[in-house]
C-alpha cells in the first residue's frame, strides 16, 4: 500500500493522502466533533487500534493540505465473515473539515482506497449511511455506490429485561 500520495486534480488543491497512524487521533477526533458536534476520542481510539493493530493489511488513511489533517477514511477488511466467499471491505468512518469540503478531499481518499483495495483483491466495498443524511448519501452516489442486496436489520433492546 502506498504510505504517501500525492493528488493533484485540476482546481483542486495539493491532497497528500497517507495511512493513518496512531498520533492521527487528535485530528481524527477534531475532524469528527466538527461535523458531528461532540468528541468522542474513547470511540476514535478503539477504531484506530482495531485499523492499525488488529488487522493484517492498513487499509485507513489521512489527507492532508499543507501538512495538516483534514480528512480521515477508517477501513476494515473481511475475508469471508457473514458467508461471503470473496474479501470485502467495510468503510466504518469517513469525515472531511467543513472549512475544506467539496474541493475533493473525500474523492482523494476514497480514490486511494480504491487502488489499494483493488490491489489486493477486494471486490466489494459496503457501508452504512443515516437514511437522512443526504450529503453522505450523495457523496457515496457519486462514489458509485448503490442500495445493497442485503439488508441492515436492527431492533431496540430492554434494558429492564
Amino acid at each position: 500500500m502506498v504510505d504517501s500520495q500525492l493528488v493533484d486534480e485540476p482546481g483542486v488543491e495539493k491532497i497528500v493522502v497517507r495511512n493513518l497512524r496512531h498520533t492521527d487521533l487528535p485530528d481524527v477526533v477534531r475532524v469528527d466533533a466538527e461535523a458531528g458536534g461532540r468528541r468522542r476520542p474513547e470511540y476514535f481510539e478503539l477504531m484506530l487500534m482495531r485499523a492499525l493493530n488488529f488487522t493484517g493489511l492498513q487499509m485507513s488513511m489521512v489527507a492532508e493540505l499543507e501538512g495538516r489533517v483534514v480528512g480521515y477514511l477508517i477501513v476494515s477488511l473481511y475475508y469471508g465473515e457473514y458467508g461471503i466467499s470473496e474479501p470485502t471491505a467495510s468503510i466504518d468512518a469517513i469525515g472531511v473539515e467543513a472549512a475544506v469540503r467539496r474541493i475533493g478531499v473525500a474523492r482523494a481518499l476514497m480514490r486511494q482506497f480504491r487502488a489499494n483495495a483493488a490491489a489486493i483483491g477486494v471486490v466489494t466495498v459496503r457501508t452504512e449511511v443515516e437514511w437522512d443524511d443526504f450529503d453522505m448519501l450523495a457523496f457515496f452516489r457519486g462514489e458509485e455506490f448503490q442500495p445493497a442486496k442485503r439488508i441492515c436489520l436492527e431492533r431496540t433492546v430492554d434494558p429492564t429485561g
